[in-house]
């Protein structure tokens, strides 16, 4: 690896840090108090991903790093929510999230920048088996989420469609009995 500057590395570990400060933005919309951050979803996602991959006999380290890569555009774009993407459009919105993660990676060094760029774009499109994985890793934390935050407010209604919506579209019948047995608890 090429000689790099410690003020770069810097730099790129400030939109790291900016990921704790980032809330959850669906969640704020619904009048939950205390919200989790985008640094805190991150992080029970690449947990998730790493039982989960290693479980389906997947490449565990490529879905933790795409667990943990998913969010990083966020400190530049913030926190989108499926109808902010509506609102500004899918291709339009991964254009600007493919512009903030360059951006965001831009001060490491260039094989790495390349490496991560290439495991978030296969997050984006889902075209590996790990990335498939960790987009409903995505939304079965998303769903989890809904549900405890449910049982400490009193905002089951709205928080319902989170679970539902999961257990619509998840193609993982595993995936779908873990969600099903924490709404049971």
């Amino acid at each position: 690896m090429s000689e790099h500057k410690p003020e770069l590395l810097l730099k790129f570990l400030e939109y790291v840090y900016a990921l704790k400060g980032i809330r959850r933005k669906g969640w704020t919309k619904r009048g939950i108090p205390r919200v989790e951050s985008v640094a805190d979803h991150t992080f029970s996602l690449a947990l998730l991903s790493m039982v989960l991959a290693d479980m389906k006999g997947l490449d565990t380290e490529k879905a933790i790093r795409m667990a943990l890569l998913h969010d990083l555009c966020e400190p530049v774009t913030g926190d989108l929510t499926p109808k902010d993407r509506a609102k500004l459009g899918i291709e339009k919105s991964i254009e600007e999230e493919y512009r903030a993660i360059e951006l965001v990676l831009s001060s490491l060094p260039p094989e790495l920048t390349k490496n991560y760029l290439d495991l978030w774009k296969a997050y984006i499109t889902g075209s590996t088996a790990e990335a498939k994985l960790v987009r409903e890793l995505d939304c079965l934390e998303r769903a989890i989420q809904a549900v405890r935050y449910a049982k400490n407010t009193r905002l089951k209604k709205a928080l319902k469609p989170f679970w539902e919506e999961f257990l619509k579209t998840s193609q993982d019948v595993f995936l779908r009995s873990i969600m099903q047995h924490v709404i049971k608890d």
